[in-house]
């Protein structure tokens, strides 16, 4: 805002948003900064669940300390007391200030009597043009010293509408989109006497304009009618504990330091999640002293091999050091490779041999100690989750922070996409017991741990990091959790300084072994066939638009998994050589845990070519920043040797493979990825997931620091792909593994909004389990940092049984043929060749 803006700038009143389980909700924190510091709005701001109190609690304890509230957007209908709640009651009582916003909007026209319908053009994440009937007064006129606007941008997501038709005497029409014509809708709402606002666009989202003018007006006239007061209280304790989440912790404020000097350096002191028992608050204490425990016991250390190895394959340094040294395997778990096969971004590569793994079953809440001699199991009980208890295991083994960039030894494993029941808000699953399927025979988690690693660097630099334990450090505590299990089977994590030395000079002799080839080993073609074919998901696809024409999601992402039957005898690790070479991506990865017995037989092995993130997550002493990377829309490409030239063009079909054949078949695979980057229907679906990726990092990170400095950008790797880069600082009470809690499972992999979708989902696609296929797979260091992949064109292999899952975002416009042959592209992406359907 410029200087006349903010000297009109009223005080913030304390405001309660009434969060439907949107996925776009926290967004509306990002309107917040842009009038207001961080530290005010999480101060004033607090966003609740609808469901969190009931209608007689929420009158009696919270109206009376809060000025005004805003009803959120969220999916289903207003006339459904499910799907709204006490908001009808709220509205026609009218005890404060309110905004509707979107669902919130159209309950305002429900409480005073206009009927719902369906929109004439149903649209999600498309930006339309709204016109106010008056753009110079009320909540559309603009902030001080800016110009009037006869129409503005907004993005809209609804598939339903209040019918002007049936508007009340009491309510007028403030804002239109396409007036005059047979697409009318209307997209603002008023009370003619009561401080009672409505719009039926998001201003929140990324791609809408006026957001902030809108809160700004709204803001002043909430303060216009306290007869504009000096300054507001601040919110109750026990308002703030209701909050959905939190970002610092009451105890004491933390510095935030960050590159944006707009931003505040102080944060309030605020809980860190709502309605903590004794026993959280118990467990917490405990962590914290692990934790200070922890960094007396372990450090981080690296030493370079300067030039040894560096002109040797990445994969022949695999199989010679971690594949075939028996020294280095003694005492292992398997085998890792995060591989990072990057045309275009340089990336490093990691190669390790775990010390142990830690499995969990959702089924029966058990967590499993896996040694190379001993297996260990406890069960968790009731009182927590394995989010919960994962945290407490990262903070027990952590080191400092550290301004080494990377995986610097620690965590390697997985999160399935089942783990979702532990993470989202009001998932409601009756997961415990007998009657309780796990994926993956207990997999639904698994992280196994490693003292050390050979890092090798974008430039072919050979590294060796660990993860060193000193000699006279206190024990960790073993009274409960990672600690108990680890000192009940006699590992002791970290190296000691002499081990490192030796370790080292083992490694030194083996990538000075010259003598050591790889042999590349040939396949026959196996076939695999999808669990639901053809005439099934395009059935489903029809199931999911009619749950979106009825206002139940604006996205959803329908999967399905492909299964085959390998050969006797093949090789994953040689078949994972095939698919890097025929899918090189960002995310390439290759695990191997031989001794762990599934199901379908003995093994479990991960082949990734996945190219999309799911969170990456730096620290160091500066602070801690955290990115996501959703993908949304595919193309096939048109491949090197392909001649793509037609009569009149490039070679005429004459002289395939020549320079002229090649700059045509380039042009051509440029125009395709074009196309994508330009395809309405694509841009509308990375929206949808772009604002629902900013909507979870603002539920553990500093508001204002969310941003998109990438936007619906092409990058092309095996495939064309359309990806998006959203940024921010963590809170300084969110832990790692909390974040990712919060914002998992992926976006792109479920939908929008992210609660309801996962619910129909299971519904569409039989309640099958997707197991690691949606998850989330990579690292996490032992100094917090992280990096996620989306679990994406992931071959999954146990015993000689194969599985591959693969799938689509369904929106309005979808069309059933297109998305199905888009999964069959994704498909052959991975397996090529040996692809049969």
């Amino acid at each position: 805002m410029g200087e006349q803006g903010m000297e009109s700038l009223p005080p913030l009143p304390r405001c309660l948003i009434l969060d439907y389980y949107d996925s776009y909700t926290n967004n509306l924190l990002t309107l917040f900064t842009q009038l207001y510091s961080d530290e005010e709005v999480l101060r004033k701001v607090v966003v609740v669940k609808y469901d969190h109190y009931d209608w007689e609690t929420f009158q009696r304890l919270i109206l009376p300390n809060i000025d005004c509230i805003i009803l959120s957007p969220g999916p289903g209908r207003p006339d459904k007391p499910s799907d709204i709640g006490f908001a009808l009651d709220l509205i026609r009582q009218h005890p404060l200030p309110i905004l509707g916003i979107c669902l919130g909007h159209q309950a305002i026209g429900v409480a005073f009597g206009a009927k719902i319908i369906n929109v004439p053009l149903i649209r999600h994440g498309h930006v339309v043009e709204v016109f106010p009937t008056d753009p110079s007064s009320d909540l559309f006129a603009p902030m001080p010293g800016h110009d009037v606007q006869a129409s503005f941008a907004a993005v809209v997501y609804n598939s339903l509408v209040v019918d002007a038709d049936s508007l009340p005497a009491n309510l007028t029409v403030t804002a239109w989109t396409d007036p005059g014509s047979n697409l009318s809708t209307v997209m603002g709402l008023k009370h003619r006497d009561l401080p009672i606002w409505g719009v039926q666009y998001h201003p929140e989202s990324i791609s809408s304009t006026c957001g902030s003018s809108l809160l700004f007006r709204y803001i002043e006239a909430v303060h216009r009618i306290y007869n504009h007061p000096a300054s507001y209280p601040r919110l109750e304790t026990e308002i703030l504990d209701s909050c959905a989440y939190r970002i610092a912790t009451r105890q004491a404020k933390s510095a935030v330091s960050t590159q944006n000097s707009e931003i505040p350096r102080k944060l309030p002191s605020l809980p860190v999640e709502p309605r903590a028992s004794s026993t959280h608050a118990s467990t917490s204490r405990a962590a914290s002293h692990q934790t200070s425990s922890a960094r007396r016991a372990f450090s981080l250390v690296e030493r370079s091999f300067e030039e040894s190895g560096r002109h040797r394959s990445t994969a022949d340094i695999f199989d010679s050091v971690i594949r075939c040294r028996a020294s280095l395997k003694s005492g292992a778990m398997g085998e890792i490779w995060l591989d990072g096969e990057s045309p275009t971004r340089a990336t490093t590569t990691s190669l390790a041999c775990p010390n142990f793994l830690l499995t969990y079953a959702l089924a029966s809440q058990t967590v499993t100690l896996r040694t190379p001699g001993k297996v260990l199991r406890s069960g968790l009980g009731t009182a927590t989750t394995f989010w919960d208890w994962f945290d407490q295991a990262q903070q027990s083994l952590a080191t400092p922070r550290s301004e080494i960039g990377g995986w610097k030894g620690g965590w390697v494993g997985w999160f399935s996409y089942e783990m979702k029941q532990e993470s989202l808000q009001g998932y409601k699953a009756d997961h415990r017991g007998d009657n309780g399927k796990s994926s993956l025979d207990g997999l639904d988690a698994c992280w196994s741990w490693s003292d050390w690693l050979l890092e090798r660097s974008s430039t072919g630099r050979w590294t060796l990091r660990a993860v060193i334990r000193a000699a006279d450090a206190e024990s960790l505590p073993i009274d409960a959790g990672v600690g108990k299990l680890l000192h009940q089977a006699g590992v002791s994590v970290g190296l000691l300084e002499s081990q490192f030395d030796t370790l080292y000079s083992t490694i030194s002799a083996a990538l000075n072994d010259s003598m050591h080839k790889l042999e590349s080993r040939d396949f026959e073609p196996f076939h695999i066939q999808p669990d639901t074919d053809g005439p099934a998901y395009r059935s489903s696809i029809e199931d999911c638009r009619e749950s979106i024409r009825q206002g139940d999601s604006y996205e959803l992402t329908l999967t399905t998994s492909f299964n085959a039957k390998l050969p006797p005898g093949l090789d994953p690790f040689h078949l994972y050589l095939q698919l890097r070479k025929s899918n090189p991506a960002y995310y390439s990865t290759y695990i191997s845990f031989p001794s762990v017995v599934t199901p379908s037989g003995r093994g479990i092995y991960i082949l990734s070519s996945s190219p999309e993130r799911f969170l990456k997550i730096q620290v160091g002493e500066s602070g801690r920043t955290i990115e996501m990377m959703p993908i949304k829309g595919t193309r096939k490409r048109l491949k090197k040797g392909v001649c793509a030239c037609s009569l009149t063009s490039g070679c005429r079909r004459q002289s395939p493979g020549a320079k002229v054949c090649e700059t045509e078949r380039a042009r051509i695979d440029e125009q395709i990825g074009q196309a994508l980057q330009d395809d309405p229907k694509e841009r509308a679906e990375n929206l949808m997931i772009v604002d629902l990726i900013r909507s979870d990092l603002l539920s553990c990170c500093i508001p204002s620091t969310v941003t998109v400095p990438k936007l619906i950008a092409l990058e092309s790797y095996g495939v064309h792909n359309l990806v998006t880069t959203v940024r921010g600082c963590l809170g300084d009470a969110v832990s790692s593994v909390v974040a990712v809690k919060r914002c998992f499972p992926p976006g792109s992999m479920t939908g929008a909004p992210k609660l309801r979708s996962v619910q129909l989902l299971e519904q569409y696609e039989g309640n099958r389990q997707r197991g690691i296929y949606s998850g989330a797979l990579g690292y996490i260091s032992a100094d917090g940092a992280v990096d996620l992949s989306v679990v994406i064109r992931t071959m999954v292999i146990q015993g000689n049984a194969l599985s591959l899952g693969a799938g689509g975002a369904i929106t309005w416009m979808s069309n059933a043929d297109s998305e199905w042959a888009e999964v069959l592209t994704k498909v052959e992406s991975v397996v090529g060749s040996l692809f049969s359907h």
